[in-house]
């Protein structure tokens, strides 16, 4: 019966995404306070750590409280997806070091209990360094492709030719979802 009724959901979420009568727009979904509370929720994870000398194991210490709480006003909750199963589908950018002004953008999904704790989280995609308009419209494909459970490979570096689209993962990143970060293959 479990079976059934997860496909059922999977055929509607499917199906919806397919006659795109859905919303990517967080500001459909979201209030601005909602959007504010979500990236502060996950901030921890796409951020990078506060100093070379914080190690991932600490960064939810309330000591850095300050440090994440403007990283997360400063990200940009670009689409925002609710899946029928509740799982939340999102794309965020931050700023990236740059001469000119760049964003990078983080493509994800996260579960949350009834407590509303993050139980999963996982990031599926991060872009090269765009300028805004260009990340918009990269980032939409990614996403739109992404909550339908479509291939993401065709977009990293190796295969996409000389349009850049997803950094990484990459022949020797991947994103580890046990520890909620992005880690190296050791070299063999």
């Amino acid at each position: 019966m479990k079976k059934i009724l997860t496909s059922l959901c999977l055929i509607v979420f499917l199906g919806s995404c397919s006659n795109n009568s859905y919303t990517l727009d967080p500001n459909a979904q979201l209030s601005k306070k909602e959007q504010a509370e979500f990236k502060y929720e996950i901030v921890r994870y796409f951020e990078k750590l506060p100093s070379e000398k914080v190690r991932h194991e600490d960064k939810f210490d309330t000591l850095y409280n300050s440090y994440y709480q403007q990283k997360a006003k400063e990200a940009n909750l670009l689409f925002y997806y609710k899946a029928p199963d509740s799982t939340e589908y999102f794309a965020i950018t931050k700023l990236a070091p740059s001469l000119t002004i760049k964003r990078v953008a983080t493509i994800g999904k996260l579960k949350k209990d009834k407590e509303g704790t993050i139980t999963y989280y996982e990031e599926a995609a991060r872009t090269w360094k765009m300028v805004e308009p260009e990340l918009h419209t990269k980032t939409e494909v990614l996403f739109k492709d992404y909550i339908q459970g479509k291939d993401l490979s065709p977009y990293l570096t190796k295969n996409s030719g000389e349009d850049f689209y997803i950094e990484f993962p990459d022949d020797q990143t991947f994103y580890n979802t046990q520890t909620r970060k992005w880690e190296t293959k050791p070299i063999q």
